[in-house]
């Protein structure tokens, strides 16, 4: 077992600050609360991570931008999603420019095939957010925003990196923009071969196994923009591909597709300089198949076929009447479908929202500032039999400022989340080696959620910054899956074939749950140096009645740990970056009493910039420690073993040119 002293971590990063010059921190602003507004104004807390950031990070995704962040958990599902305050990623709502992307089927959310090329700045806002976003933002919400491109000017940007895993990453974008339009254009392609190993099957046949997944991602995103006098208006389209390729046993494996197409026209409108109309309408569409491959007789079967999609239309009003209030008014539309080979007709939900907000400045002081909000949302029958939704949503919120240093914050928000189609319909197969069936309800409730959220933010210096924050959320009707049936049997898959499985999985309402705990982060900031420690805890449980008591959630990660440091080394001015990120073991089952092992990731990088940073070439070592790590799983799995790290330490190159 290894044993590490984070106290010489903690003095590695922190040490060296005392040596470094200020740097000042240019205003952002921010459209977190569906308003533009300077973030040192904001009352909820609003995590902002810059374009200049991304690129100290050398992330070239959401998804590894994200494993930087305190509080925010990336899974694979099999594609990466993210985890706020105790939710999966079901619960949290990922937005392009205000607008919601579409996920996959297990409400994971593609992070992992979004490029950073042309990416602006990431808010993060965590807490409850139904009010202003609706369903599924009741763990919060994280808005993308996209590069604009400047006036006058043609920009461009291409990253190639090579691994030693034989993973292929590429990234480019284009953009022009003059006094009338914009035009731009970004997309990326990522391909990992995995890891096959030679097994003899029953028969002796030699069969190629995937050891370690293996995958091809690509995406592409267009905007074209029409600057007028009163405003701006945008048509945006955008294009995403996954193909996931996995063994189940020595006998199966299966290659699970996702086809997304996205696309939009969004509209703002000045009034005059104290009141704005603007909205947006998109569709979404989500391909998802999955095949079943028979190694021993080379044969190919379609496993599983849906097709969701997803139009939605918002309007929003704001208005400034005074120096002590801003009033936003807005309405919402949406309609989602799902086509499967589950059920023989299309089923579809629709939701009509009307939702307000003020924020009021007491005394126009910017000493206290307080926001209150209201939502109501109304869903109609999906058929015959079921009953009406009707949803009435609050928040509060306040921001207090008793010294130019430190900001405290606290809000209380309810958030909902209505039962998806998949959950209300949907009957699959799991495939080996679980073998369950998994079966839809068109009697679920809407989840709904209390969430109270508390933080402080203290300066010591203009460098060095300390931030807590702590949450609590209580859940009534929390949607999950319970075992119906013990007994195995078979059923007839959309092929009309008999499917085995060993047991009947069925979502229902299991009743009230709570989430709650916090993060603690300490961050520094200069010319030369940056570095950032934090600390988050994340309790999770459900009540069992058949116990009487609270019991532990499964997939959530109890404690997690994280650290980076970057230098730029004066005269060669080459920049050497350390980070670190260690997470407890994982519950998988509370019946079973079964544990992932702890993860630990340690990530070197050195950078070099030429000709005016135009040209950057990088190199760095993923995995250092090489699995190495604290503890086992219950089922004495290691970290490689569970998490299929098995290429173990990775070497990378890449180049990344901007002009």
């Amino acid at each position: 077992m290894m044993k590490i002293d984070g106290g010489v971590l903690l003095v590695f990063l922190l040490v060296p600050a005392i040596f470094m010059s200020a740097q000042e921190t240019p205003v952002l602003v921010v459209t977190g609360a569906k308003v533009a507004q300077d973030i040192e104004e904001t009352v909820e807390a609003v995590e902002v991570v810059t374009k200049e950031a991304i690129e100290a990070m050398g992330a070239k995704t959401v998804a590894e931008v994200m494993e930087n962040i305190p509080g925010v958990v990336i899974f694979d599902h099999p594609q990466a999603t993210v985890m706020m305050q105790g939710f999966e990623g079901a619960y949290v709502k990922v937005l392009i420019d205000g607008i919601e992307i579409s996920g996959d089927v297990g409400g994971a959310t593609p992070v992992s095939m979004l490029p950073v090329s042309d990416i602006e700045r990431i808010e993060i806002i965590r807490g409850a957010s139904s009010v202003l976003y609706g369903s599924d933002a009741m763990g919060g919400v994280i808005n993308i925003i996209t590069k604009k491109p400047e006036p006058g000017k043609f920009s461009a940007q291409i990253r190639q990196e090579f691994a030693s895993n034989l993973r292929y990453y590429g990234e480019g974008y284009l953009g022009y923009r003059n006094k009338l339009f914009g035009l731009s254009l970004g997309g990326s392609f990522d391909s990992d071969d995995g890891k096959i190993v030679q097994q003899r099957n029953s028969r002796r046949q030699m069969i190629d196994l995937y050891e370690v997944a293996a995958a091809r991602l690509g995406s592409l995103r267009g905007n074209a923009a029409w600057y007028h006098p009163g405003g701006e208006l945008e048509v945006y389209g955008s294009w995403m591909h996954s193909l996931i390729q996995v063994s189940a046993d020595i006998e199966n494996g299966y290659d699970f597709i996702n086809h997304k197409i996205e696309g939009g026209i969004k509209e703002a409108y000045h009034l005059s300089d104290f009141a704005l109309v603007d909205g947006f309408f998109s569709f979404r569409q989500l391909d998802y198949h999955a095949d079943r491959n028979n190694y021993s007789h080379h044969t190919s079967s379609a496993y599983a076929d849906s097709l969701f999609r997803d139009i939605e239309g918002e309007v929003r009003f704001s208005w400034e009447p005074a120096i002590s209030h801003a009033l936003l008014f807005g309405i919402n539309a949406q309609r989602e479908a799902l086509e499967s080979d589950s059920f023989a007709a299309e089923k579809s939900i629709i939701m009509a929202s009307v939702f307000v907000q003020d924020t009021w400045n007491i005394g126009g002081a910017d000493r206290l500032r307080v926001v209150p909000g209201l939502r109501f949302d109304y869903r109609p029958p999906n058929d015959s039999g079921e009953e009406h939704i009707y949803k009435l949503s609050p928040k509060l919120s306040f921001r207090y400022d008793p010294t130019e240093e430190l900001i405290l914050r606290f809000s209380y928000g309810m958030g909902f989340k209505t039962p998806s189609l998949k959950q209300n319909y949907w009957f699959f197969f799991h495939p080996a080696p679980y073998n369950f069936l998994i079966t839809g309800n068109p009697n679920l409730k809407p989840e709904t959620s209390h969430g109270f959220n508390l933080s402080a933010d203290y300066s010591v210096t203009k460098q060095f910054t300390v931030t807590a924050a702590s949450y609590f959320n209580y859940i009534f009707d929390l949607i999950d899956t319970i075992v119906v049936d013990e007994n195995p049997g078979a059923a007839l898959n959309q092929n009309g074939e008999p499917q085995n499985y060993l047991y009947i999985y069925q979502y229902r309402n299991v009743g009230r749950a709570i989430t709650a705990g916090g993060d603690l982060s300490l961050r520094f900031n200069s010319s030369r140096f940056k570095a950032a420690l934090s600390y988050n805890y994340t309790l999770a449980k459900e009540y069992d009645e058949a116990q009487e008591t609270y019991i532990d959630l499964a997939s959530r990660v109890p404690h997690q740990v994280s650290a980076n440091g970057s230098y730029t080394i004066p005269v060669i001015e080459t920049t050497a970056q350390v980070r670190a990120n260690w997470n407890s073991p994982q519950l998988i089952s509370y019946a079973d009493k079964t544990y992932t092992p702890d993860y630990l990731m340690l990530t070197v990088r050195i950078a070099k910039t030429f000709f005016n940073e135009k040209l950057e070439v990088y190199g760095g070592i993923q995995n250092v420690l090489d699995n190495i790590h604290f503890i086992k799983s219950t089922e004495d799995q290691n970290q490689a073993d569970y998490y299929g790290l098995r290429d173990g330490i990775i070497f990378n190159i890449g180049v990344n040119f901007k002009w």
